[in-house]
């Protein structure tokens, strides 16, 4: 019992340390990005691909080339280059209000709730700061589609998953205005109806590896909290019928494994659907117990996976 309590009083000062890291950061805005999107418009978030590179073989360096699991500079997160784009700086906003609200929550400190919310309005919602509610250049692929976004893109939000219920917790504090919830609620709302009707959208819907789980994660996510039952209802039927796509029968995962780095993208795939099985099960559906008709489940790739911890990765 004494090592358990050492144990939580280890992590609580933790969290605190980091909730005070975060204090000293923010508020966060797109237009703090040193770059344009292709638009122009310094309010639509931007980021390259990460993977796609100049072209050796043209003078221009257009069309961008892929070489997978090596990032471009400014693509990797948190390091300095990090700041021409918008990609770290979206992951502050969703990390950064995590560890605040929950520091509030076990301390009672006020100055973690106001940080949080000065964060979410300056991100959100005032019209000066706030990001657009798309992402038409996220993962823009120089020299491909007009410069316009990727469908793969859209996984750059999967965060919001965890930031909702940060947001939960902010708001069932009273940590923001009516005014400012229903802001928040409309942003969400047009960002939802973005995802399930751009052409990025439809196309990552349909992506069949990691991608398309993360799309579901995100429009789950976001219709639980709005209450727009049609939209959760058809994004977890989608994960039920995705289950025989990501898995084979021995619980591996085809698709992730088809990857340059697959270990690291086989345990990303499988965290995804760990976080839709959590919204299933509010909602009564068990994904942990469903089995696909070619015998693939959700349960059989984590023993999969499991049974490979600690040894060499021979993929």
């Amino acid at each position: 019992m004494l090592t358990l309590t050492t144990a939580l009083i280890d992590i609580k000062l933790a969290l605190v340390a980091a909730a005070d890291e975060a204090l000293t950061r923010g508020p966060y805005s797109v237009l703090d990005k040193t770059t344009l999107p292709p638009s122009g418009n310094a309010h639509d978030y931007f980021h390259p691909a990460p993977y796609f590179w100049p072209n050796p073989a043209t003078p221009n360096g257009l069309p961008y080339v892929m070489r997978d699991g090596v990032r471009i500079p400014g693509t990797v997160m948190y390091e300095p280059e990090s700041e021409r784009y918008d990609r770290t700086r979206l992951q502050r906003v969703f990390d950064d209000t995590r560890v605040l609200c929950l520091a509030w929550r076990e301390t009672g400190e006020r100055r973690y709730l106001d940080h949080a919310r000065a964060i979410l309005v300056r991100f959100f919602i005032e019209p000066d700061t706030r990001m657009t509610r798309h992402l038409k250049y996220a993962q823009v692929r120089m020299g491909h589609n007009k410069n316009m976004g990727s469908p793969t893109g859209l996984i750059e939000t999967k965060d919001l998953y965890f930031y909702l219920k940060a947001v939960l917790v902010l708001t069932r504090s009273g940590g923001l205005s009516y005014r400012e919830i229903h802001e928040f609620r409309a942003w969400v709302t047009s960002y939802l109806n973005w995802l399930l009707k751009s052409k990025q959208g439809v196309a990552e819907c349909r992506a069949r590896n990691n991608h398309g789980i993360y799309y579901d994660l995100q429009v789950a996510a976001i219709a639980a909290v709005i209450g727009n039952a049609i939209a959760l209802r058809a994004a977890l039927s989608r994960a039920v019928e995705r289950i025989p796509q990501h898995f084979a029968i021995d619980g591996s995962q085809p698709h992730e494994l088809l990857r340059e780095t697959s270990q690291h993208y086989c345990c990303f795939n499988l965290q995804g659907w760990i976080h839709v099985a959590e919204i299933g099960k509010r909602y009564g559906l068990d994904l942990w117990r469903y089995r696909a008709p070619n015998g693939a489940s959700l349960a059989g790739a984590v023993r999969w996976l499991m049974e490979l911890s600690g040894k060499d990765w021979s993929y």
